[in-house]
C-alpha cells in the first residue's frame, strides 16, 4: 500500500476537469522506440488528443524529450552516452527530426506549431523570463501550440536545466498551469519496483512529498529516460509547491490526457499545497541552481522544520561547493536529505571559518559580523 502519509482521496480528480492551463511533457520513452526512430503512432494519437482537448476549450504547451535519442540514432552513435559534447551534437541534429514531425502531425489537424528552445537563464532571470512569458501567452492566444525542450546545443555543463521532467515543472509554474501531465513508459509511482516485486502497487495520489514518497520513487522504475521516477518526485514537489496539479502517467494507454482531463483514476496524482509560494520564494526553491550544500546537525535541522528558524552557522557542520553572498544553496541534514534552500549571506569560505561557531563569536573570527543568521528565513525555503 502507499505510505500513509502520502494517501489522499480520490476528490482532487474531479478538480482536473476545470484545468484550464496544462503543460503536458513526453517523456523520451514515449516519443522514440528504443533505436531513435520516432514514436509515430504514439505520437499521433496523442497529437489528436492535444487538439481535441484545445478545441474543447483548453490552452496547452507541450515539453518534448527524445532529441538525444533520435540525434544519436541519426548520427550513427550508440544509443546512450553521458559524454556531454556528444549529447549536445546529437541533441541539434534529433531536435530537427521531432520539430519536422510533430510540425507533419499536427498538420494534419490544421494546427499550427511554435518551437521554443529555453537554457536555464531563460528561466531564472526575471526580465528575459518576462519576455518568453509574453511570447507563450501570444502564441497560446493566437491559437498555436508551443513546443519546448531544452536549448542543449547551448547549455552549459553545471548550470543546465537538466533534464525535462524539471523543465515541465519550472513551465508549469512560471505559466500559472492548472496541471501538468508528465506522460511516460510507466503507469505511475509504484510502492516498489513491478518488474522485480510483484506486490507493488499503484499509489494513486500523493498529499506530500515525504521521505517515503522518495524512498519508493528510487526503488521504483521509473523509465529508461534521463529523468527517471526520482526526477519526476523532484519535478512534483516544485509543481505542488507552486499550486499545480501533477500526475504520473503512461503515454501509449488509450487516451491519457482525455481520461485525465475527465477526472478517470489515471496514474498517479500529485494534490498542491494549498497556499502557493510567492514568485520569489519559488525561484528559490526550485528554479535557481544551488551553488553549494550546507550539512546541517539535527538540531539545526529540527529548527528549520519545526519552528520556522533562520539557519545559524552553529548548526553547520560541513561545507562544499564555491558560492558568493546572494548565491542559493542547498541545505542537508545528516542523512543527505535536502531540507531547504536559501539565498546565502556569508561566502563559503567565510561560512567554512564560522560554521560551528555562536553568532557572538562570528567578528572574532570574521573581524565583522554583517548578519547573526547564515540564511534568513526569509530567504528559505522549507523543501520538506
Amino acid at each position: 500500500m502507499a505510505p500513509e502519509s502520502a494517501a489522499v482521496e480520490d476528490t482532487p480528480r474531479q478538480a482536473l476537469r476545470s484545468a484550464a492551463r496544462i503543460v503536458v511533457k513526453l517523456g523520451t520513452n514515449v516519443v522514440a522506440t528504443p533505436d531513435g526512430a520516432i514514436n509515430r503512432a504514439v505520437l499521433a494519437s496523442l497529437a489528436q488528443e492535444i487538439v481535441e482537448r484545445r478545441r474543447a476549450g483548453k490552452q496547452i504547451l507541450l515539453i518534448t524529450s527524445g532529441a538525444v535519442r533520435s540525434g544519436l540514432a541519426r548520427l550513427g552513435l550508440p544509443g546512450a552516452t553521458e559524454d556531454f559534447p556528444t549529447r549536445q551534437a546529437a541533441a541539434s541534429v534529433g531536435q530537427i527530426e521531432l520539430i519536422a514531425y510533430y510540425r507533419e502531425v499536427f498538420a494534419r489537424f490544421d494546427q499550427p506549431v511554435a518551437q521554443v528552445l529555453l537554457t536555464q537563464a531563460d528561466i531564472a532571470d526575471p526580465r528575459r523570463y518576462l519576455h518568453l512569458r509574453n511570447t507563450l501567452s501570444t502564441l497560446l492566444a493566437k491559437g498555436a501550440l508551443p513546443i519546448i525542450n531544452e536549448n542543449d546545443p547551448v547549455s552549459i555543463e553545471g548550470v543546465a536545466i537538466g533534464e525535462n521532467d524539471r523543465l515541465a515543472a519550472l513551465v508549469a509554474a512560471k505559466m500559472d498551469a492548472d496541471l501538468l501531465v508528465l506522460l511516460s513508459d510507466v503507469d505511475g509511482l509504484f510502492t516498489g519496483d513491478p518488474r522485480s516485486d510483484r506486490s507493488a502497487e499503484l499509489i494513486g495520489s500523493v498529499a506530500s512529498i515525504t521521505r517515503d514518497i522518495e524512498r519508493v520513487a528510487q526503488e521504483s522504475v521509473g523509465g529508461a529516460g534521463r529523468g527517471g521516477m526520482t526526477a519526476k518526485i523532484h519535478a512534483a514537489k516544485a509543481a505542488m509547491n507552486a499550486g499545480v496539479y501533477m500526475v504520473i502517467a503512461r503515454g501509449a494507454s488509450e487516451r491519457p490526457l482525455t481520461r485525465i482531463l475527465e477526472g478517470e483514476a489515471v496514474g498517479t496524482l500529485f494534490v498542491p499545497r494549498p497556499g502557493k509560494l510567492r514568485s520569489r520564494k519559488h525561484r528559490i526553491g526550485f528554479v535557481q541552481t544551488p551553488k553549494g550544500r550546507l550539512v546541517v546537525d539535527d538540531g539545526a535541522r529540527r529548527a528549520l522544520l519545526e519552528r520556522g528558524s533562520s539557519l545559524l552557522a552553529v548548526g553547520i557542520e560541513f561545507v562544499s561547493g564555491q558560492f558568493r553572498q546572494g548565491d542559493v544553496v542547498s541545505v542537508v541534514d545528516s542523512s543527505e536529505a535536502e531540507i531547504a534552500r536559501g539565498l546565502v549571506n556569508y561566502s563559503a569560505d567565510d561560512v567554512r571559518k564560522i560554521r560551528r561557531c555562536r553568532t557572538s563569536e562570528i567578528e572574532a573570527r570574521l573581524g565583522r559580523c554583517p548578519f547573526d543568521e547564515v540564511i534568513h528565513r526569509d530567504n528559505l525555503v522549507l523543501l520538506e
